[in-house]
């Protein structure tokens, strides 16, 4: 599968993107104070001919980010009298997606329904992403299109990334997470609904301490959040509408202690949305909105 790195201006600053593999950032390479290093951990079977689970990288999730249950039966949905398989985070992580263009600095590629995605999104849409570096920066500008004549689309789409970190006992106990969140959220013990509220945990925080791991926060205005390694390092990460500024107000935490890496994740809404209906967005037909995701230093 072939690979695309696009490189900032004075050329340390790199990010490799894979279309064929759901179009997943697979490295993404920052000019820090102490030197140039890769920000990203990638699982081992990153690179295997198929794969049933997020490589690691950046995943981009689309239509939905997050477990989706009916009934307690798992990857079902129900649509307009119809129940629909979807797996975790959707299909955009693993479909092909189209280049659009290239540039020394940036790539943009392009998402559009097909046969497979019909069979279990009953939806016509096109997704681009546009990314672009800059010196000492990253971003991925995101275009979600309705191509319906009539009905609306739902849809809540996030970004998953693994950074990486210092193996378990060697650093990694050592980083350190700070964000502002509005509210904790509650998760059943399935992981696939929201249940109710708990209380907040304080920042800034360990990421190995076990209280903040799968962890769905709801985000105020201020939606940056921050990773400080031991060396001094810090790895910002931001994320933004631009017809709506609070389209990315959901931040779930992941973490495999013994694997080195954090997630920081980025979701337009909590899991099963798709369901509950309730926090879905509903895109109209022939509409289109945008949203920026951003990581700097």
């Amino acid at each position: 599968m072939k690979k695309y790195t696009i490189a900032s201006e004075d050329g340390k600053t790199k990010a490799t993107i894979v279309p064929d593999r759901g179009g997943f950032v697979s490295s993404l390479v920052l000019p820090f104070s102490a030197g140039q290093r890769d920000v990203l951990f990638l699982h081992d079977y990153a690179w295997d001919n198929e794969i049933n689970d997020l490589p690691g990288g950046i995943p981009f999730l689309f239509p939905v980010c997050g477990r989706i249950s009916r009934n307690s039966e798992a990857g079902i949905y129900l649509y307009d009298g119809k129940q629909y398989p979807l797996k975790i985070h959707g299909f955009s992580w693993f479909e092909k997606w189209a280049v659009e263009s290239v540039t020394e600095n940036s790539i943009e590629i392009v998402l559009r329904d097909n046969s497979d995605t019909l069979a279990c999104y009953p939806f016509h849409f096109e997704i681009k992403l546009l990314f672009r570096v800059t010196n000492g920066r990253f971003e991925c500008h995101q275009t979600y299109k309705n191509n319906e004549k009539e009905k609306p689309m739902p849809y809540y789409a996030g970004f998953h990334p693994y950074f990486l970190t210092p193996e378990m006992g060697h650093g990694k106990e050592k980083v350190i997470l700070n964000f502002h969140a509005i509210k904790r959220l509650k998760y059943n013990e399935k992981l696939t609904d929201i249940i109710g509220e708990q209380p907040l945990f304080k920042t800034p925080i360990n990421i190995t301490n076990p209280e903040i791991n799968e962890q769905l926060c709801v985000l105020g205005t201020d939606k940056l959040a921050t990773l400080t390694f031991p060396n001094g390092d810090v790895l910002k990460t931001n994320a933004h509408g631009i017809q709506d500024p609070d389209i990315f107000s959901y931040s779930q935490l992941y973490n495999i202690p013994e694997k080195p890496f954090f997630c920081v994740e980025r979701c337009m809404s909590f899991p099963n949305a798709l369901n509950t209906v309730s926090g879905v967005r509903w895109l109209n037909a022939g509409e289109s909105e945008e949203a920026v995701f951003e990581i700097s230093i």
